[in-house]
């Protein structure tokens, strides 16, 4: 199991910024199951490493969403 300081964990606005939207753009990936997230009591949290995959998984059109 990784501790937690290897996680790198990003609150949700930390992530909002990094992936450059809104932190309610960020609730519906979250909620589409577009991105992975943790749970910790009432807090939700990102770990960076998710964030960058996620990233480039976007970046590399393999979302299944048209590029515009």
């Amino acid at each position: 199991m990784k501790d937690v300081k290897e996680l790198n964990l990003l609150s949700e606005h930390e992530a909002a910024k990094r992936c450059g939207v809104s932190r309610i753009t960020l609730l519906r990936m979250r909620k589409a199951g577009r991105i992975r997230f943790y749970r910790i009591g009432t807090r939700v949290l990102f770990s960076q490493a998710q964030i960058e995959e996620f990233l480039a998984s976007v970046e590399e059109g393999k979302t299944g969403r048209k590029a515009s």
